[in-house]
């Protein structure tokens, strides 16, 4: 029997980014966004790191968030060729903090050769970078670091405009993983433990695993089928069923399908960082924040405001 994370209809959010992965915010900085959001449960989500969970230990007295805080991670995974993710709640912080995979010098080894496979693409193709360029640390990824670096120079976009990239692509997705995509270069999959693994070192720290993001995200042809050859393997305890990209149909699916094969639901908004500001005043967007039904969101943006 799983255990009980939240409450039916609580206010949460089980999937939030810091600063400590690709977010935005800082992690008191959230605590505050969620405050005002009215969260009662919440987890930190960070790509392949546990710092953020860290840190909420360290100053748990300082920080003072008032509603409950689930140590939480989204892990690469890969099943059937492909890299997925999936995410783990409630686990032994220090069991968990030990899994090679969740440390920043192993993924930035891994970034290091990246950089220099993207640089040798560049230089076949016309493009300008910085002689020199090495990994940056500050943008935890070497597609980030090359790409803030190809921007500083106004050639480039002639270049781009060759090749066909529009400012409007996601040059990550489009045209760095995508397999025969302009910069193609990263073995995502051989550089992923396999779901079986990273479920497995979840299990071995007390956690809880849930499939990240099934529907949209992924640009899978039939989402349904993954979602039920997933089921087949028995290492996972549940799938996220609300999720920001996710249509009001695809949650009630989702939902109907864990209802029925006795799976845990888990949801929330993948919130990077697309916050504004009010009189110089950070708020986070309207979507921080779901709850655990189809009406999808909570009352923005003061806690104990009412809904409108």
């Amino acid at each position: 029997m799983v255990r009980e994370l939240y409450k039916e209809g609580q206010p949460i959010d089980l999937h939030i980014h810091t600063q400590y992965s690709d977010g935005t915010y800082t992690v008191p900085e959230l605590l505050r966004f969620a405050e005002l959001r009215g969260l009662e449960v919440i987890a930190f989500t960070d790509h392949d790191v546990v710092e953020a969970q860290f840190e909420l230990r360290n100053n748990s007295d300082r920080y003072g968030y008032s509603g409950k805080i689930i140590n939480g991670c989204e892990i690469g995974v890969t099943f059937n060729g492909k890299k997925y993710e999936v995410l783990a709640y409630d686990y032994d912080l220090d069991t968990l903090a030990k899994y090679k995979v969740l440390s920043y010098e192993y993924q930035f080894a891994l970034e290091e050769v990246r950089l220099e496979k993207l640089k040798a693409i560049a230089s076949k193709l016309g493009f300008v970078y910085t002689k020199g360029l090495k990994f940056d640390t500050k943008y935890k990824t070497a597609h980030k670091t090359f790409f803030h670096d190809l921007a500083k120079y106004p050639e480039n976009q002639a270049t781009y405009l060759k090749y066909g990239v529009a400012r409007s692509d996601n040059l990550y997705r489009d045209h760095v993983v995508k397999p025969g995509a302009l910069f193609h270069c990263y073995n995502i999959v051989s550089d992923t433990p396999p779901i079986e693994e990273v479920c497995a070192k979840i299990h071995a720290a007390g956690g809880i695993t849930s499939f990240a993001h099934p529907f949209v995200v992924y640009n899978e042809p039939d989402p349904k089928k993954l979602v039920a050859d997933l089921a087949e393997l028995k290492c996972l305890d549940g799938f996220e069923c609300i999720h920001k990209k996710f249509s009001l149909s695809d949650t009630l699916w989702m939902q109907e399908y864990c209802n029925k094969n006795k799976f845990m639901k888990t949801g929330g908004s993948d919130f990077h960082g697309d916050g504004f500001r009010i009189k110089g005043v950070k708020f986070a967007p309207e979507y921080l924040g779901y709850v655990q039904n189809a009406d999808l969101e909570i009352g923005f943006p003061v806690k104990g405001s009412q809904k409108k």
